[in-house]
């Protein structure tokens, strides 16, 4: 589903497909921007959680205008000034709970958010392509185990071999099968989330 199509969605409070595709496309995201930031995962998840909730409550109360920036930006401000409550609250506790220490803890820019949210929105798409072809393709399973081992894994190809039952030469064939169906879907999915992000 294309943001746009989605945000037309949205309009309807009562289309509980519509909201469970927004937080499920976004919270994982800002949870990222957020551990990315310095928070722990608790706070990362509240901040995820109240940055989902702000969102739909401005939405349902028409603050949102698309005609007065893009989606990505209001939901980046909205997150933004979540993770700077929460780091305030961090450093209010004497918190150890971020990756960071509490002093160490700075309020992010409008940049480092927005550079954050790109790079976690980037990480959630080829996750989600990755799961597609996994799960949704008619690919043999020793073909995709052949390409995670030496794409994503970075395993030498006659280990992987060993490992697949297959010749070095059918691994190669693998990984280039598996890329190619994978780079189409990130291309579907990519086109679809940035439609009116």
């Amino acid at each position: 589903m294309t943001t746009t199509l989605l945000l037309e969605r949205l309009k309807d409070s009562r289309d509980q497909d519509a909201w469970q595709t927004f937080d499920k496309r976004f919270r994982g995201v800002i949870i990222a921007v957020a551990r990315k930031l310095g928070l722990g995962e608790a706070d990362s998840a509240d901040a995820a959680q109240e940055t989902i909730f702000q969102a739909i409550r401005d939405y349902q109360a028409g603050k949102y205008d698309r005609s007065r920036g893009r989606l990505s930006t209001w939901i980046i401000t909205i997150a933004r000034h979540r993770i700077i409550d929460l780091i305030a609250a961090v450093k209010r506790r004497g918190s150890r709970s971020a990756s960071l220490s509490a002093p160490d803890l700075h309020e992010p820019s409008e940049e480092d958010v927005a550079s954050a949210f790109d790079e976690s929105l980037e990480k959630r798409i080829f996750e989600e392509a990755w799961e597609q072809v996994r799960t949704g393709s008619q690919i043999a399973p020793a073909t995709l185990l052949a390409f995670e081992l030496t794409a994503l894994r970075h395993v030498p190809a006659m280990e992987a071999a060993q490992q697949c039952g297959m010749s070095v030469d059918q691994v190669y064939v693998a990984k280039t099968r598996v890329s190619k169906r994978l780079r189409e879907v990130v291309e579907q999915l990519a086109t679809a989330y940035r439609d009116g992000l």
